[in-house]
């Protein structure tokens, strides 16, 4: 008898002590999460400055009441420095999505292969780009301007061929091997195959 009892005490403690750690857990783990959010949007910088915003903030409201500050002043001067405190995580905010920006206008950002191994045809100006690992449209480099021009001399050359438009007569096809421009059209098979014969084979031809 004194042992099923004993027993029934031990469930009854374990179901009592698994119920208060899973609260628990779960606010550790919405803190986390919270954390990890803020820290995702306005990094790790943000993330200080809005602590120590609010402490100062705490602090500055219990050392003003503890001193006899009346307290209409007290919470005016905690609303200014709460705003202060949010404009501050603000700019910092706005400040990480230009760098953001600016590293995307600035054509550092890898091009999405995926996409562009399914492409058939490339201009001259995207081509370069994507041999030099720069998504089109974003500005060329020095590199990929030396590589759209060893492009051009090898149409100029015969060696790379072109993609003919639908509907062009042979004149037309002869101008454009004789002075191709940026907006020249090669197929992949040609462009891969000038590539491999002279030991390159870039991302976007794989």
């Amino acid at each position: 008898m004194i042992g099923n009892q004993t027993s029934a005490i031990r469930v009854t403690q374990s179901r009592v002590t698994s119920g208060t750690i899973r609260p628990i857990n779960k606010k550790y783990a919405r803190a986390i999460a919270a954390i990890r959010n803020a820290h995702a949007r306005i990094g790790w910088s943000g993330v200080i400055s809005l602590c120590v915003g609010l402490l100062l903030t705490l602090g500055g409201i219990l050392w003003a009441l503890h001193d006899g500050v009346s307290l209409p002043l007290v919470i005016m001067a905690g609303y200014c420095m709460l705003v202060a405190n949010a404009g501050c995580v603000a700019a910092l905010l706005v400040f990480r999505q230009s760098g953001q920006k600016s590293v995307s206008i600035g054509g550092t950002l890898r091009p999405n292969y995926a996409a562009w191994t399914l492409v058939s045809t490339f201009r001259i100006s995207d081509a370069s780009r994507l041999w030099c690992d720069i998504e089109p449209g974003c500005p060329s480099s020095q590199e990929s301007i030396a590589w759209a021009s060893a492009m051009l001399d090898a149409i100029k050359t015969g060696t790379l061929r072109i993609s003919v438009k639908a509907g062009s007569n042979d004149e037309a096809v002869e101008r454009e091997k004789a002075n191709p421009t940026w907006h020249t059209m090669i197929t992949r098979e040609a462009l891969k195959s000038w590539a491999l014969s002279h030991g390159h084979c870039p991302a976007f031809l794989r």
